[in-house]
């Protein structure tokens, strides 16, 4: 069977984790969530490489690399059976620069069907990130939420090149709605209609 996969990206403080599960209510495909860190995580503690996600970053890029194709094998077995969301970053901000989240091996490997960049405007995402004191996240300036937002697209383009995937932006303004945002993405999860039913 063929497989559907919409990677779902966005920085933090957009809406994208909001967006994809009321998304996924209305979808009329029930699809499977997946966190690609999350799975990446699971294979280095089944390989006993770690015992606690912030040992994640102290392993050897090559060590990463392995973990990432593994946890890329993974969605694609997955995809075959069902359709798959897949939650996770265009670029990583490290205190070093920005770190791609999918090697080309690996974006050949989940051969997405869409990327779907969840974007707001700088100012919205910096008003939501003070507003949510659940989350410590880094602090940023408008003009690095701005710089961050560009390299997703940058990103995206570059893992559609390697994939042919589509590449949808999905805006999340505060004047626009939520809901305006929830639709879109519903209209090409129902696209999967068909290839599963």
């Amino acid at each position: 069977m063929p497989s559907f996969v919409v990677v779902i990206t966005g920085i933090p403080g957009v809406g994208k984790s909001t967006i994809t599960r009321r998304a996924m209510e209305r979808a009329r495909v029930e699809y499977r969530l997946l966190n690609f860190g999350d799975l990446m995580f699971e294979e280095a503690v089944k390989q006993g490489l770690v015992k606690h996600r912030d040992e994640m970053r102290k392993l050897s890029l090559d060590v990463q690399k392995k973990l990432q194709l593994r946890a890329a094998e993974k969605i694609r077995e997955i995809a075959e059976k069902e359709p798959v969301i897949l939650d996770t970053h265009c670029t990583i901000r490290t205190p070093l620069g920005y770190l791609l989240g999918f090697p080309k091996d690996v974006i050949k490997t989940i051969n997405p069907n869409f990327i779907v960049i969840i974007e707001a405007f700088p100012s919205e995402i910096l008003g939501r990130r003070l507003r949510d004191l659940k989350r410590d996240r880094d602090v940023e300036t408008e003009e690095q939420i701005k710089r961050h937002q560009d390299l997703n697209r940058a990103a995206a383009i570059v893992y559609a090149m390697y994939s042919d995937a589509l590449i949808k932006i999905i805006e999340n303004h505060e004047d626009k709605g939520l809901e305006e945002a929830v639709e879109e993405l519903v209209k090409i999860l129902d696209l999967a209609v068909g290839k599963y039913a």
